[in-house]
């Protein structure tokens, strides 16, 4: 394991502490400088109730996180030589009952290239969980952990002013961003890797996240969606996202209209800002929020064949989490249509053998 791979997995996890409105009198002034604990692009975050924040209710509490440039002495001679750092948001939202450690540091590893700037972010739980008719608790809490985790992505990183208030920098507004929860698995490197026996530089390349990402926001720049998981989607359906740039990379990568999945979903910043918005007053979940979108038109969407991201089965608690493992929904059975059809002949066959019948009847009555 290299010693940047060792950097990454051993990430500290900071939660800043609970401050009472704006005043930070109190905190010890490490907190207020906590990026030197971090690799390059990499913090974790806990993501306060609105209560310790004055003029944003959706304000999230986090560090200040430091942003270097790639080098690109150590870059393989057939990657691209320019500096293309920071250039999606990865927040890794702490939001699973059991604990994810492993899939943390698994996820930090996949999105460890400098083109991301990872966050690792935990929300509070709000302090009143409205009843709902057609929510339970568990879908109005994602779709709050969500809503937190999108305003952080719009307005981030916030900072602690030297008058103690916290003030929203909007590094990241105009990025698109990824949020995955920390039941995530990936198999996926982070950048290509090389294959010696391979004569041509471009078949050296094995696709990693980078790689997928990239060509993907090049391919499908009119998406608003890209679902790096999907869940029962409608597979027989799909398009084949055309056009592409001038990239050796391969993706498979599809329009779709039901994609489902929450999982792992990347979203521009146009559409980042319109589902957040939406999840304020939203009485129906998130998955059906965006696939609502997506079947009516409103928004765009793209899948990866097969998935970049994920569910990690060893975290099922129910009959609902093991159907995240489809990642089709069945196809309209023909079985149904072939019975009525061949019901329908029998029927008319049985009906002009009656009519000939009747008719050599007729023929043979004595006249």
């Amino acid at each position: 394991m290299s010693d940047t791979t060792q950097a990454i997995i051993d990430t500290p996890k900071i939660h800043l502490p609970n401050v009472k409105g704006n005043d930070i009198s109190s905190v010890p002034s490490s907190h207020t400088d906590i990026s030197s604990l971090f690799p390059p692009q990499t913090s974790v975050v806990s993501l306060e109730n609105s209560k310790n924040i004055v003029n944003e209710p959706d304000i999230l509490k986090k560090e200040e996180t430091q942003i270097n440039s790639v080098n690109k002495d150590n870059e393989l001679p057939f990657i691209d030589q320019h500096d293309d750092s920071g250039s999606v948001l990865v927040i890794i939202l702490q939001c699973e009952t059991k604990s994810c450690d492993n899939n943390i540091n698994n996820l930090k590893w996949v999105f460890s290239d400098p083109y991301f700037i990872l966050q690792v972010c935990a929300v509070d739980n709000p302090p009143n969980i409205p009843i709902s008719k057609t929510l339970t608790q568990s879908q109005y809490l994602e779709n709050y952990y969500m809503r937190k985790a999108l305003t952080y992505a719009s307005e981030g990183p916030y900072v602690f002013n030297q008058d103690n208030t916290i003030e929203p920098q909007h590094w990241w507004s105009d990025i698109p961003c990824i949020i995955i929860k920390d039941s995530s698995v990936s198999n996926i490197t982070p950048i290509g890797n090389t294959k010696l026996s391979h004569s041509s530089s471009d078949d050296n390349i094995i696709s990693g996240m980078k790689h997928r990402i990239q060509v993907a926001l090049e391919r499908a720049q009119k998406a608003d969606l890209f679902f790096l998981c999907k869940w029962n989607d409608a597979c027989n359906k799909y398009v084949d996202v055309t056009n592409p740039p001038a990239s050796t990379v391969e993706t498979s990568l599809k329009w779709s209209i039901q994609p489902t999945s929450t999982q792992a979903v990347m979203y521009t910043p146009s559409t980042r800002d319109y589902i957040r918005q939406s999840l304020i007053t939203s009485n129906i979940t998130l998955s059906d929020l965006l696939n609502t979108n997506i079947s009516q038109g409103n928004l765009l969407a793209t899948v990866f064949v097969p998935n970049l991201i994920d569910f990690d089965i060893d975290l099922a608690t129910s009959n609902d989490d093991y159907q995240k493992l489809n990642e089709c929904a069945p196809s309209p059975s023909t079985t149904t249509q072939s019975n009525t059809t061949s019901s329908i002949i029998w029927l008319v066959i049985i009906i002009i053998a009656v009519i000939l019948v009747a008719w050599f009847l007729i023929q043979l009555r004595p006249q």
